[in-house]
């Protein structure tokens, strides 16, 4: 039987949790990767006589305890995003896991990286927006609801969803990007049907993502072939993204660490941007990418997220 030192939470096609998992191996520590979409593969079960959760994968045998366990990296998001089509019998069996993944979180004396109820609750939009605020970061004027508000007189508006919406059509998913409209745009809008977050538009921009783990930032400053990108960068291609590190305000910087403690986070992708010497800041995203700033920058994230996993915890 294998005691498990650390538990990975994922899905198999995940290149951050390939890398966590790459540098566990490196350092020799007992591991164990349990993948979302493999979970009927396993043999799982939660015993309540000796507190324990038993795991078979394949022909192995692991056990995993409070009195061994260290650490869970949890990259399992809280909210399910899919329109898909299921039958019956699936619709069942995925609520199910996810309800089994949900209640993980009955391993409490362990360190998570992110612990899922803090991960549930920082997801929120409007809640995140709050608490940047409440610390002392500066937001853009923002507006969520299903009419058109009365902000501040501008020719464009920044307008995106209030949650990461996935479209299944044809065997395909797709997502919606921020998009930028005019004001005669969103006059004519039809908002009714559903909320939307309605943001001022800030010219000039450079977009920075801020990876923090732990006490630990890393900034990089997002470029189209050295030019700062207009709009949404994500729209960008691959090939056509630089990512630059940079440093940002100590101010900034311990306004960011009081952030992520008031939310609860050990790990998060933070979104900002930078306009006319000013920070922004528009999103956390507590189980966002990073695998691609390590492959792009060389920044070692995935060995500052084990060093964080093999802390003692407080």
């Amino acid at each position: 039987m294998n005691n498990v030192e650390y538990l990975i939470v994922s899905s198999t096609l995940d290149y951050s949790t390939d890398l966590i998992c790459l540098e566990l191996h490196k350092r020799g520590l007992r591991y164990l990767r349990i993948n979302r979409d493999r979970f009927s593969t396993y043999q799982i079960g939660y015993s309540y006589s000796d507190s324990t959760l038993k795991i078979k994968v394949e022909d192995r045998n692991y056990n995993i305890s409070e009195s061994s366990l260290k650490a869970i990296y949890f990259r399992a998001p809280c909210f399910i995003r899919s329109h898909k089509n299921y039958t019956i019998e699936e619709q069942l069996e995925r609520s199910q896991w996810n309800a089994f993944i949900r209640n993980l979180i009955v391993l409490e004396n362990v360190k998570w990286i992110n612990n899922p109820v803090n991960t549930y609750k920082a997801e929120n939009k409007m809640y995140q927006l709050k608490i940047a605020k409440k610390v002392g970061l500066c937001i853009p004027e923002t507006f969520v609801g299903n009419y058109r508000p009365n902000l501040s007189p501008k020719d464009k508006y920044i307008v995106k969803a209030l949650d990461t919406p996935l479209f299944y059509s044809d065997g395909n998913e797709s997502f919606t990007y921020t998009t930028v409209i005019s004001d005669k745009e969103l006059e004519r809008a039809e908002l009714q049907q559903a909320p939307v977050i309605i943001q001022e538009y800030i010219l000039d921009k450079l977009d920075i993502r801020a990876t923090v783990v732990g006490q630990n930032i890393f900034p990089v400053g997002i470029y189209s072939k050295g030019v700062p990108i207009s709009g949404d960068w994500r729209t960008t291609k691959k090939e056509n993204l630089d990512y630059v590190p940079l440093e940002l305000p100590e101010e900034l910087n311990r306004n960011l660490l009081a952030l992520m403690k008031h939310l609860g986070l050990e790990f998060g992708g933070v979104d900002l941007i930078k306009s006319n010497n000013k920070y922004y800041f528009i999103e956390v995203n507590p189980t966002g990418e990073w695998g691609w700033l390590v492959k792009n920058t060389g920044i070692m994230i995935d060995r500052m997220i084990v060093d964080e996993m093999a802390a003692r915890k407080d």
